[in-house]
């Protein structure tokens, strides 16, 4: 035991000053430039919420104390925001984005037409983990089983955002009369619409933005929830969950597929072959932020859920996802129309 504790202190006694030299290296590099921010979403949404108040603590913790940016680039349901960051922005690590997490199965799902691959980029984290809800107006979607009876037409972003995944998925396996409008910029836009009485609803609306920003809504029941989705339901919203509904492990497997993203709900994200020290800074700077009194004491002032995972744990949940057997995601590809 005395040998293998030397010999574990020589070890770490080695380790110390790479990291030294490290973590010294990414704070020259970092001192006097500029991180850019890329926000999938428009000005004004959560997500825009999340991501300028992330940012700003952030910096702080990144060696070399950096400016920090954000930059709005919305459109595709948040898929824009990724495709730069992963595909455009140099290497150098001064350049993230915070989008959409449910793109990060395009390439299980639709790989013909994927912009990215969610294991070549690098995961710095996520601010919060979500349950999803539906969202109706108009006097629909008092329950399940209005659901079902009652044809409902909801608002998506686009074919790939979970607006649409979501509530296609529901559709198919619960036999819920969901007819779509697609091409909206966010999923504001299409809650003013449903104001409106242009569309009923939507699918894939994070509890916690019902709970805070809807709930004058809900209390007076001008909105109803039918249904919350995602794996775990918010206890704070009086929903049945879409897991209760699984009558199969089959079904059970299609549900963890689709509303898996949901567990890294803000994801922040950097390109591939970035310096692994730089990496490092950044997902240090995260922890950090997300342990931060100051950030987390702003965030509670505006009722804004944080329920972070680490960069590590991000990437193994992504990973987890990815071992979806195959013909779990064959048949959920068919009943999503892709691919075919």
């Amino acid at each position: 035991m005395l040998r293998r504790a030397v010999i574990a202190g020589l070890c770490c006694a080695a380790m110390a000053p790479v990291n030294a030299s490290a973590q010294a290296d990414a704070s020259a590099f970092f001192a006097g430039k500029t991180l850019k921010l890329i926000v999938g979403y428009p000005a004004g949404t959560v997500f825009d919420t999340y991501s300028r108040m992330t940012l700003r603590h952030m910096a702080r913790h990144i060696p070399g104390k950096p400016t920090a940016i954000a930059q709005n680039m919305p459109g595709a349901g948040g898929l824009n925001a990724i495709i730069n960051v992963a595909h455009a922005a140099p290497r150098d690590g001064l350049t993230i984005a915070l989008s959409s997490p449910q793109n990060s199965t395009d390439m299980l799902l639709d790989p013909a037409n994927a912009k990215y691959d969610p294991r070549k980029v690098n995961w710095i984290g996520s601010v919060s983990s979500e349950a999803g809800a539906c969202v109706l107006w108009n006097g629909k979607g008092r329950n399940i089983e209005d659901l079902r009876n009652r044809d409902h037409l909801l608002g998506a972003t686009g074919p790939t955002s979970g607006s649409y995944l979501e509530a296609r998925v529901l559709e198919v396996l619960f036999g819920f009369k969901f007819k779509y409008v697609q091409g909206y910029r966010s999923t504001v836009d299409i809650r003013l619409a449903a104001e409106k009485g242009e569309v009923d609803g939507v699918c894939g609306l994070a509890t916690s933005t019902v709970l805070r920003d809807m709930r004058a809504q809900l209390e007076a029941g001008t909105i109803l929830v039918p249904l919350q989705t995602g794996l775990k339901p918010n206890p704070d919203l009086k929903a049945p969950n879409v897991m209760e509904l699984a009558t199969s492990d089959e079904q059970r497997q299609i549900l963890r597929l689709i509303f898996g993203p949901l567990a890294y709900f803000r994801p922040i994200m950097a390109p591939g072959d970035v310096p692994p020290e730089r990496i490092a800074a950044l997902r240090g700077a995260f922890d950090a932020t997300m342990k931060d009194a100051e950030f987390l004491g702003e965030m509670e002032r505006a009722k804004i859920d944080v329920r972070p995972l680490s960069g590590a744990e991000l990437t193994a949940q992504i990973d987890e996802i990815y071992r979806t057997p195959a013909s779990v995601v064959e048949k959920t590809r068919q009943i999503l129309g892709l691919g075919q």
